[in-house]
Parts: C-alpha cells; structure tokens; sequence
C-alpha cells in the first residue's frame, strides 16, 4: 500500500516531465478505439442482411447455438453486439432463454478471433491500408464496397494505433517510476492473480471493448512492461468486464432478456473464478500447445508474447464453453424457476410483474424502450434491435385481425346488439390505431439512415401498419352498419347474410396464410409464397364481383328496405377495401413492390 501511495505522490511530476509519452500513448489509443469502431460498423453493415437470421437459426441444439454465435461475432467482431441483439431476441419474443445461452457462449469464442489477427506484424501497413480506405469510402456510390472500405478504413486504424501505442511506451521501460508502478500488479500469487484480473475488468468497463484491453494489454507486454502471467490474469478480468454491455441493454427489456445478461455475466465470472484458482495448470496448458503445435517456447521473449495472449484469451474461452455446454439448460430453466424469480425481484434485479399485464401498453412499451437510441452502436444494429419489437407488434395485431374476422362472422350471424364480439371488433380497430400511431413515431427516427437496406425496412414495414390499420377500420365499418340495421329493428335478407359469412371466411382464410409469414419477417421477393398469396386474394375479388352482380339482380325483384339493401351494398365496399389492404399488407411482406 505504502508504494501505491509513494506513486501517486509522485505522478503530478511524472504527468509534467512524461506529457508527451502520455498524449502519444492516449492518440494511439484514440485511433485504436476508432479503428475497432469503424472496423465492426463496416462489417456490421455488409453483414447486416444476415445477421438477424443467422442468430435467428439457433435452436434447441446448444452445439449448433454456440456455432451460430462464433460464426455471427466472428464475422461482425463484436461480441457485445452479438449478446446486445440476443437480449433484444429475447425481450422480442423471438428466441427463449435456453436458446440464447447457446449463442452467447459461441459469441465469446468469436470475440477471440480478434486477438489473433492484432499479432499479425503489418503495423506499418496500417496508416497506407487507412489512406487507401479512406478515399475508397468517400468516392464509392455502392454502399457494399462503401462499407467494406469502412470496415478496411477501421482495420487500419487498429494497427495505426497499436504502432503510436507501441513508439510511446518505448521510452517508458527507461524510467524507473512508471516500471515500478507497473510491477506492483505482478501475477506471480493468487492475490496477484485477483489484482491484476479486477484492473483488466475495470478497464474493459471503461471502454467497453474486450479487443480494445486486449490489444493495450498486448503493447504493454510486448514492451516488456509486464510479463506473460501478469497479462494472462489481465486478460481473465478483461472477459468479466465485457458483459457490462449485454446488462446495459437489458435493463429496459424484461424479465427474460435480463436473465440472458444476467447468464452472460454468470458465464465469464464463473469461469475466471475457477481458472483463477487453476491458474498455473491453465498457463502450463496453454504454453504446451503453442510450444507443442506451433514451436513458441519461450512466451516472454517480445516476439512471441502477444501470440500467447491470444491463445490464453481463447483458450479460455473454449475451455469455459465446454464446461458450461451441459449444464447451460439446466442453468436457463433454474434461472426461470419460481424460487429463482423471488430471489432475483427481491435484489431487484428482475421487475415485478403483475400476472396479466395490459398487452396493449406492454407491446407499447417495449417497441420504444431500444437500448441504444444514442448510443455509438450504428444505426443499422438499432434498426435490427428495433425489429424484434416490430415483428412481435405485427404478430400482435395479426392474430387480432384474425379474432376480428370470426367476431364478424358472429355479428352478422346473430342480432344482439350488445354481443361483446362487437365491442371487441371496435376496442380491435382503436389499439390498431394507437399502435400506429406509436410505430409512425419510432420509424421516423430512422428515416435519415444513408443505408438502402433500413430505407427499405422503414418504407416497408410502414407499408405493413398502414394497410393493417386501414384494414381495421374497414372491419369496424361493417361491424357498425350491422349495429345499425339492428339499431333501426330491421335484419339483413337470408341469401345476403349467407354471402357476407362466406365472403368473411375467404377473407379470413386468404389472410390467415400470412399469419406464419408475420412470425418471421423478411421482406424480400418470394415468387411461391407470392403467387399463392395473388391467387388467394384473386379469388376474394371474383367472388365479390360475382355476390354484388347477383345482389343488384335480386335487389329489383324483391322489396326490402332500402335502408337493409344501403348496408349490405356498403358492408361489400368495405370487405372490399379489406381485401385489398390485407393484399397490400401481403405484397409489403413477400416483397412485391405494388399494393
């Protein structure tokens, strides 16, 4: 402790006489934060059309879930990403937690991989590779090769950075002060182990990036400023400190999505806490396999020791995932246990739900409650985060319209005026519009995204709400002149109401083929899913044609009122605009570009 204080007293004097080692040092770090930035958005962005699904494809199979999360963060080089989309999967409804355990522990493999591409040695490549990107970036009109420049722009950037890092702590081993303030974090007792684990995962804490700790840890022991077993034990705490990123997005989610950050966190504690406690059979281990496979013996030599970070970084990575991979479901379902919940609510650590919430106000909620409004995530990653709520709110009002329908079959069939299937109808078509209005607010915040692919989202899921809304309102339409033929003590014809329940079911049916499509939205030409669905609503128009032809035919022979042959005509104007709405909600969802 006394040495601690003998270096901070002695800092100012070190700030004064060293300024220029500390600034080099901090624009190194700068341009490296910066690189890793451009590098994940860029690669983020080209891969965006895949990332939804590829995380989307995770099942009941943990194997294939930790494959899917490698694979995702490996491409996107970003695990905080990845397990921030998991969270958001889960609060969406689109993924259950056992499903998503998978996933993160594959996505702290993939995180890995970063590592090994900083002890590539091109440092003095990375300021021409930046140059070329660049000028790449700002001239291309694609954004495919616009956004691959980017990624290449941040790539450049890292190695720029890890070279200003490296040239300002040069000098440092040469002063006895700042050698002697990194010696008092030495790895070489299990206290020191601890130590210099908690300054690894305060710093990751800070940024907020495990490649970035990994990459400042990689520059202090390749200048000699620590050793081998002292950047180990950094890297341990390093994994620790990443998962405040995943609990930062979930505490607006609910309930599960908190426990998908909380099984994040219990994952990287628990392996550092028992790799700690092993920790010189896990160095041995992981300095036999690179001695072994790749004929690296001696890990402290300069060369050599970023090579060994690397592998302690994914070694323990893999290790911990296999020690996890069996007992992870049985972990989720504890997690999602009676007992659990008490425990977790009590601490508050998870909200406290009423048992049957307002479904309304919750969907509410949640479509505007992103994690990431303004945060340094690109806009790209928020519009995905932003269509998990999207996709439950369509699955929401899907399943509504396909209640609506079998209320109106029910109206037009009995003559009670107070029958609650009315009521229904009418509550149906105002949170149709309530949601609207809501989702118009949301959609506006992305609307000047330069990338083709969110103004293609954006155009198209307003396409989807505005024909669902129109549809409701054409339901309640024909919900109110039923009560109004009823109101005026008259009915419709027999024949009349026999063609409307009918032309109802059509309606209903050719609709209810959408329903699957809704749990899964992807908006792209489909020509099966397509014609089928042309064919269907086709099929609706001609027999609307064919009942209204037969309607003004028997509308001269026979004598009834003319207030019952109004409603029925108006009843078959507003099916009419129903179907095609619903047709146009159709086209929005399998990518046809005309309503």
């Amino acid at each position: 402790m006394s040495k601690l204080v003998k270096y901070f007293t002695i800092f100012p004097d070190m700030l004064s006489d060293y300024a220029h080692i500390l600034l080099s040092l901090a624009g190194g770090i700068g341009i490296f934060l910066l690189g890793m930035k451009f590098l994940s958005e860029g690669l983020q962005t080209v891969a965006g059309d895949k990332l939804k699904s590829l995380i989307g494809m995770a099942t009941n199979n943990r194997i294939f879930g930790v494959g899917m999360g490698l694979l995702v963060t490996g491409i996107i080089q970003s695990s905080s990403v990845t397990t921030v989309l998991v969270v958001s999967f889960v609060d969406g409804g689109l993924m259950t937690l056992a499903q998503a355990v998978g996933v993160i522990m594959g996505a702290n493999i993939g995180t890995t991989i970063t590592g090994w591409i900083l002890t590539i040695k091109i440092d003095q490549y990375g300021l021409p590779l930046a140059g070329i990107a660049a000028i790449i970036y700002i001239f291309s009109k694609k954004d495919t090769i616009k956004y691959i420049a980017l990624g290449a722009l941040g790539l450049g950037c890292v190695f720029l950075g890890l070279l200003f890092m490296k040239t300002a702590m040069e000098p440092i081993k040469n002063y006895p002060q700042f050698v002697a303030m990194f010696h008092a974090f030495q790895a070489d007792t299990y206290l020191g182990v601890l130590k210099c684990a908690a300054v690894g995962c305060i710093l990751t804490l800070i940024v907020q990036s495990s490649s970035v700790t990994i990459g400042i840890t990689m520059v202090l022991a390749s200048q000699g400023l620590i050793s081998f077993h002292t950047a180990a034990a950094l890297v341990l705490g390093e994994n620790v400190g990443t998962t405040i990123t995943a609990i930062l997005a979930s505490l607006g989610a609910n309930n599960n999505a908190r426990r998908t950050a909380y099984f994040h966190s219990l994952f990287n504690v628990t392996g550092v806490f028992y790799i700690t406690l092993l920790f010189t059979p896990f160095i041995n281990i992981v300095e036999w396999g690179l001695g072994t496979f790749f004929g690296l013996k001696d890990l402290e030599n300069p060369n050599n020791i970023s090579f060994g970070i690397a592998a302690v970084h994914s070694t323990f990575n893999i290790f911990n995932t296999l020690f996890f991979l069996l007992p992870c479901r049985f972990i989720a379902r504890l997690m999602e246990s009676n007992t659990a919940t008490k425990i977790l609510t009590k601490l508050k650590l998870l909200r406290t739900e009423t048992k049957q919430p307002p479904e309304i106000e919750a969907l509410l909620t949640m479509m505007t409650n992103t994690s990431h409004k303004d945060s340094s995530y690109p806009s790209y990653i928020r519009f995905i985060e932003m269509e998990t709520r999207i996709q439950r709110v369509l699955n929401y009002i899907g399943r509504q319209l396909k209640i609506g329908f079998d209320n109106l079959s029910h109206c037009i069939a009995n003559t009670d005026e107070n029958s609650p299937e009315i009521n229904q109808i009418f509550d149906m078509e105002r949170h149709c519009d309530k949601i609207k209005a809501k989702l118009m607010a949301v959609l506006t915040s992305f609307v000047g995204s330069e990338e083709t692919s969110i103004q293609w989202g954006v155009a198209s899921y307003e396409r989807i709400f505005d024909h669902f809304e129109s549809a409701s309102d054409y339901m309640a339409q024909v919900a109110k002149l039923r009560l109004r033929l009823l109101d005026n003590k008259t009915d419709l014809l027999d024949y009349q109401k026999q063609d409307l329940i009918k032309l109802n079911s059509l309606i209903s049916e050719a609709f209810g083929k959408l329903l699957p499509a809704l749990e899964n939205t992807v908006i792209k030409y489909n020509p099966q899913l397509a014609e089928s669905h042309e064919k269907d609503f086709a099929a609706v128009k001609a027999f609307i044609r064919s009942i209204r032809a037969a309607f003004w035919e028997a509308s001269s022979k026979n004598t009834s009122e003319p207030i019952v042959n109004d409603s029925y005509s108006n009843m078959l104007s507003s099916y009419r605009k129903t179907r095609d709405h619903l047709r146009g909600a159709g086209n929005a969802i399998f990518g046809i570009d005309k309503d």
